[in-house]
């Protein structure tokens, strides 16, 4: 339907923070249900990813500044009247002053509020579009160490009822939203693709919330998850039954009931070839993968002959929550509760009534008709026979040892709680723990599929940190991956490897700036040229050569400065020699070469 228009962001690689698993796979796989299923036209739904081609000229590459420049482009001139729009974000979602930002693959903890995309800044821009109707869908990750107890979420949900957008985020404020290697998607993505390719036919946001709250817990249990449960705003309440779908005369797969077995085989349907995260494929004909054997038109039909590829896991425990989030009670449950009102409320009144006089008329013929049965039984004691088989029974119930299965069901459930601190050394000991189970015994496969799973954790821990310069964190990570799985543990140790070498470089050039940090004695421009003679033994490419330069810039203008102080006492001779010393390639330098022939000249006057 060409008046639907979809936005898909999802972003792995971050520069400055820890990677994602899933974001990008999340961010294709929903872009290519909406167009190879749900009738929108490819034209229409732009795609920004890590490895996203330009778009007439434009890179979709998820910078900050790349996601403002589509979402005007979109907002200003795109959107007409009548038209329907999807946001969709898999990423980092954080909270800074008490505004939510949703983080581009530039975005900078240390700077949230210049490097995030503030929440308030894209609703009001979807808000002030020409389309008649917005949804925005966030599947947000929190950032562990900067986000405890920031409540991430909770000004987007003030947000999208102030400005009447309905709004579904995949999980409470106090809550994590959760990877699954299994699934090769979020939770919260895999169960809203479920729920699409289900409910295909007049899908609404009712029935969308409703197989949204039921289906994402369930997958959280099914796969040793913490607790999830999606937050959907819709307000008014009105707007819930408005269809959010094409009508392409596509018939329901199914009814929203769907039984265990069946919806595991919609999750696989879902997220397609889940073994593989999807790529976009360039030919001739600018055509972009969706799924095996199928493809369509690339987004926005774009020039795709320069595809820039760029260079996984945060996840904690559900909180029980004891706060109060925009006056809705808090709780292990819900902490924040849609604005859409159950549509089935008169029938349950009716059923209700119905039941209750039904109950009355129960109650009535016990009476009548149970006096003679109580006459009969009343005063009965059990038969001693019975109650001493029982007791034997019992008794053989409770001395009965437990099973190979319960003794490693035991292992691996004392394993899954070792997790809930999030700490790469737990993860090391309920690997331990679930290596206990051998092979043939029961549950060994699940064991090893565990193990596998966390080691890859611990391994994406390591590399988060290193990424963030941290490598004797990235080192002590990874020294904790075990030897099986094989491969991962072979990845392991050729990180280690190259990890140490650049550890020992970033420590000798920690001793270099720290030595020329020595150096210096406030007013003594030569001991601020001594310290830059330090600081550039720094090459160029190793760690901290960044800081390095940042110094030099410093306190070459310094120098600089004093000489400028001593002009200005009138000691022209002094300041020339103190200018002098400002090194050359500095930014300094070139003001220093002209404050000095300036100071010449006046020196000759």
């Amino acid at each position: 339907m060409s008046n639907h228009w979809l936005m898909a962001i999802g972003i792995n690689q971050y520069q400055y923070l820890q990677p994602l698993g899933y974001a990008q796979a999340d961010a294709q796989a929903l872009w290519n249900f909406l167009v190879s299923k749900a009738g929108f036209m490819p034209d229409r739904c732009l795609l920004l990813t890590d490895t996203s081609p330009f778009v007439e000229g434009q890179s979709t590459y998820p910078t900050g500044e790349n996601i403002k420049l589509w979402m005007d482009w979109l907002c200003r001139e795109a959107l007409q009247p009548g038209d329907l729009v999807w946001l969709f974000f898999s990423g980092y979602g954080v909270k800074s002053d008490g505004q939510d930002y949703l983080m581009p693959i530039d975005g900078n903890s240390a700077d949230m509020a210049g490097t995030g995309i503030a929440m308030r800044s894209l609703y009001e821009s979807l808000k002030t579009s020409k389309a008649t109707m917005q949804l925005v869908l966030l599947d947000m990750n929190r950032e562990r160490e900067n986000q405890a107890g920031t409540q991430v979420g909770s000004q987007t949900v003030e947000l999208a009822r102030e400005l009447e957008i309905p709004t579904i985020l995949s999980c409470q404020p106090n809550q994590l939203s959760h990877e699954a290697s299994d699934l090769q998607h979020g939770l919260f993505t895999a169960a809203l693709l479920e729920g699409l390719r289900t409910e295909e036919a007049d899908m609404s946001l009712a029935t969308l919330k409703r197989y949204l709250s039921e289906r994402l817990p369930e997958l959280c249990e099914l796969h040793w998850r913490p607790r999830q449960e999606p937050v959907v705003v819709v307000h008014p309440p009105g707007k819930s039954h408005q269809v959010i779908l094409p009508d392409l005369g596509i018939p329901v797969t199914s009814g929203y009931h769907v039984g265990s077995a069946e919806r595991k085989t919609l999750a696989e349907v879902a997220v397609g070839s889940a073994t593989v995260t999807p790529t976009l494929v360039v030919t001739q004909q600018h055509t972009q993968t969706v799924g095996s054997g199928s493809s369509v038109q690339n987004p926005f039909d774009g020039n795709l002959d320069d595809i820039q590829p760029r260079s996984n896991w945060q996840e904690e425990p559900a909180v029980t929550p004891t706060e109060t989030t925009n006056g809705h009670s808090a709780s292990s449950t819900n902490i924040i509760h849609t604005e859409e009102e159950d549509d089935d409320g008169a029938f349950w009144q009716q059923m209700l009534l119905w039941g209750g006089g039904l109950l009355l008329l129960v109650l009535l013929l016990m009476s009548i008709f149970g006096r003679p049965w109580r006459q009969q039984t009343a005063g009965r004691q059990p038969s001693p026979a019975l109650s001493n088989a029982g007791s034997s029974k019992s008794g053989s119930l409770a001395a009965k040892p437990k099973t190979q299965e319960q003794l490693n069901k035991e292992r691996l459930d004392k394993a899954q709680i070792l997790l809930q601190n999030n700490q790469v050394s737990q993860y090391s000991q309920a690997i331990a723990l679930a290596g206990q189970i051998k092979s043939g015994q029961p549950l060994y496969d699940q064991a090893q599929d565990s193990i596998e799973r966390w080691s890859q954790i611990i391994l994406d821990t390591a590399q988060g940190r290193a990424n963030q310069g941290n490598f004797s964190g990235a080192l002590a990570a990874a020294n904790l991956v075990p030897k099986d799985p094989q491969p991962i543990y072979a990845q392991a140790q050729k990180s280690i490897k190259q990890w140490n070498a650049v550890a020992k470089k970033q420590q000798a050039n920690k001793t270099l700036l720290q030595t020329a940090k020595g150096l210096i004695k406030p007013e003594q421009a030569s001991s601020y040229n001594k310290a830059i003679d330090i600081a550039r033994k720094i090459p160029a490419g190793q760690p901290l050569y960044a800081e390095a330069q940042k110094s030099i810039a410093q306190w070459s203008q310094t120098i600089l400065q004093l000489a400028q102080k001593r002009a200005s006492e009138g000691n022209f001779i002094v300041a020339i020699d103190t200018a002098s010393l400002v090194p050359k390639n500095t930014p300094a330098y070139p003001k220093s070469r002209l404050a000095i022939a300036q100071w010449k000249r006046q020196q000759k006057k």
